[in-house]
């Protein structure tokens, strides 16, 4: 599947996809400058530049800084219109907590529209999961914690340190913090209900 990448202005600890041919890559403000630091190719520059100097190039979306929404949202959106329904977000996690907050918001909004969205770093990943995820197991272990988004979620966990069987999980639910893989392939299963799922190396 086609993928849009996308460069936050947030803490950026470098890029670990291969672009394909068909995928498109988007800066939103300060991002560009993150992104050309690590000599990757922008397609478009989105923002408004209350961060950053505008960049000159022909390529630039400039936004009018007096908006409700972020500029993260805002080059969501243009990877929408064009089509695509996966979006890797890098520089989305750290810097501003209000900011990571709110992507976290942001990923949720979108998976309920069908657009699969995960935010990125050299050692988390955070998604949203609400019918069945399954990960094969490549030689590496991690921590993951798993988070409901709503009061009815019923939750499947196999293949982690801590199973689950149907457990109904509250959005106030703290129980699926820090489980663990234990080499081999799992599965989340949710039923009635969403989740935020973070992956987070064990030495970061």
């Amino acid at each position: 599947m086609k993928t849009c990448y996308i460069i936050g202005g947030g803490s950026f600890d470098g890029f670990f996809d291969e672009i394909g041919k068909d995928d498109l890559v988007l800066a939103a403000d300060r991002g560009y400058r993150l992104a050309k630091e690590e000599g990757i190719k922008v397609d478009y520059i989105i923002g408004d530049f209350d961060s950053s100097k505008r960049p000159e190039d022909d390529h630039v979306i400039a936004l009018n800084p007096i908006k409700d929404y972020t500029d993260t949202v805002a080059a969501i959106e243009f990877a929408k219109e064009k089509g695509y329904k996966k979006i890797i977000i890098y520089g989305g996690l750290g810097g501003r907590e209000s900011h990571t907050i709110s992507n976290i918001r942001t990923i949720y909004h979108y998976q309920k529209q069908g657009i699969d969205i995960k935010l990125k770093s050299k050692s988390k990943e955070i998604f949203v999961v609400n019918d069945k995820f399954a990960y094969t197991y490549q030689n590496h272990d991690f921590y993951v914690s798993i988070f409901s988004l709503n009061d009815n979620t019923r939750l499947t966990i196999k293949g982690l340190y801590y199973e689950l069987e149907d457990y109904k999980m509250k959005i106030d639910d703290a129980l699926g913090v820090s489980n663990e893989t234990k080499k081999e392939d799992f599965e989340i299963e949710v039923k009635d209900g969403a989740v935020v799922v973070v992956f987070e190396d064990k030495d970061c």
